[in-house]
């Protein structure tokens, strides 16, 4: 028997038991939808938390600081007299090592970065505000996007992250459990988010002597550029001229600071492509300096999210799994009212492999019935589940972790046919019992049957 015989007859054996077929298909399909749903909604989470990773900046670049000292234990030889002191030098992030760190095939640029090393608190008009003053060199920021102004740093000026304006409040509007409106402005005296673009901003550096009292010192700053929302750092930050916080740092501990001979707080090193990141950080570390990367947040979050898909489709494969049964009893029943045609079958020449062949086929086609119509549904069912995100994100005006996608369901192109593949082995594996026992049946005593 050939393939179009084989398939002419199994679809004519299932459309005489069409009422049963159906019954016993729908549970695929639940079982099928489950699946889709479950492991859509694993893979669309997984996707936005990337993609907010992945706005908040690039897969190119690594966070570089230097090794805690208690990190730079090293062990001491028998006799020795322990560490010379002089070797802390080799984990500074001063000029040299730059220079080093930029020396490797690896990497394309390395920025340094100097954060605010004291309390300072922003002032614009009658609103007060707050966010993470950072020094860098303004070609750091060349690849960020701007939603007002550029990313231009001179003397004096600041680049800040879209949420930076929200942090602003009137403090006349407060409650004695807190602000009332945490954003106050357009300006002073207004009632929504200020402009702070092209605003001059003051703030208030806060110094601490040994004895207890405090100096106060105001600076401002002219606002050249707002970013984008991205996510990530960017949002809160505020970026100033690398060597103005230098100068606000050296203010706050009386004492002269010089990076390039003191060390970097912090290194920001550009990779020449996503595919030497892994090699750059590798180096990196050789040289005994910690690096934080988006790379490790992405693998980190990609292993856990491998976990959460597997157990959310073990729990859809649950329903499959009664479906199975179903499918069996339904070929059991089958073989039972069929019993005189499989003797009449084996009677005229069909082996036993055939009549295996035969029932196996017919429950395939009813595992693989039930797949199609559960990937339409459970495609459906994630659709409504993204429309729901929407309205309800849409209504709230927000966006989880500044991610861009409002899609907590992704269907990708390899889950339907995994689907499909799967629910057709299940109707398989369920009929491969009631076909061994068809295929057993002794033609004379099958013919005899009532």
């Amino acid at each position: 028997m050939d393939l179009r015989d084989l398939a002419r007859l199994v679809f004519s054996n299932l459309r005489r038991m069409k009422g049963r077929v159906i019954m016993t298909a729908l549970g695929v399909v639940i079982g099928t939808a489950a699946v889709i749903v479950l492991v859509s909604l694993g893979v669309g989470l997984q996707r936005q938390a990337t993609e907010s990773l992945g706005a908040g900046g690039s897969l190119t670049q690594l966070r570089v600081s230097a090794m805690p000292q208690y990190e730079m234990v090293q062990a001491v030889p028998v006799g020795g007299g322990g560490r010379d002191p002089s070797q802390q030098d080799q984990v500074r992030l001063d000029a040299a090592a730059v220079e080093e760190i930029r020396a490797l095939p690896s990497v394309k640029d390395v920025y340094p970065i100097e954060n605010l090393q004291m309390g300072g608190e922003m002032i614009f008009g009658r609103l007060r505000g707050w966010g993470q003053i950072v020094g860098v060199e303004p070609e750091m920021l060349s690849e960020l996007v701007v939603k007002q102004g550029s990313t231009e740093l001179l003397r004096g000026q600041v680049v800040m992250g879209g949420r930076v304006p929200e942090n602003f409040y009137d403090p006349e509007g407060m409650s004695p459990y807190g602000p009332k409106v945490m954003a106050v402005g357009g300006g002073p005296g207004g009632t929504s988010t200020p402009d702070l673009y092209n605003q001059v901003v003051r703030m208030n550096l806060q110094r601490w002597s040994e004895d207890g009292s405090m100096t106060e010192k105001q600076v401002r700053f002219q606002v050249t550029g707002v970013l984008e929302l991205v996510g990530w750092r960017h949002d809160y930050t505020i970026y100033a001229p690398f060597r103005d916080v230098v100068a606000y740092n050296s203010w706050a501990t009386g004492q002269r600071r010089d990076p390039e001979r003191d060390g970097y707080h912090e290194l920001v090193v550009e990779t020449t492509n996503r595919n030497t990141t892994l090699e750059a950080e590798q180096a990196i570390t050789a040289m005994g300096y910690m690096v934080q990367s988006e790379r490790q947040q992405v693998e980190q979050l990609n292993q856990y999210f491998r976990t959460l898909q597997a157990i959310l489709g073990g729990i859809g494969a649950i329903a499959l799994l009664v479906a199975a049964f179903g499918i069996a009893n339904t070929m059991l029943m089958a073989i039972l009212e069929r019993t005189r045609e499989i003797g009449l079958m084996k009677a005229i020449g069909a082996s036993n492999q055939a009549v295996m062949v035969v029932f196996l086929a017919e429950a395939s086609g009813i595992g693989l019935l039930g797949g199609v119509g559960g990937v339409v549904l459970g495609g459906i069912l994630s659709g409504v589940a993204n429309l729901v995100a929407k309205s309800m994100l849409q209504s709230q005006e927000q966006i989880m972790y500044g991610s861009t996608t409002t899609s907590i369901a992704h269907v990708p192109i390899w889950l339907p046919i995994f689907a499909l593949v799967f629910s057709a082995l299940v109707g398989t594996i369920s009929g491969a019992y009631p076909a061994s026992r068809a295929a057993r049946l002794s033609p004379i005593e099958a013919l005899k049957y009532e």
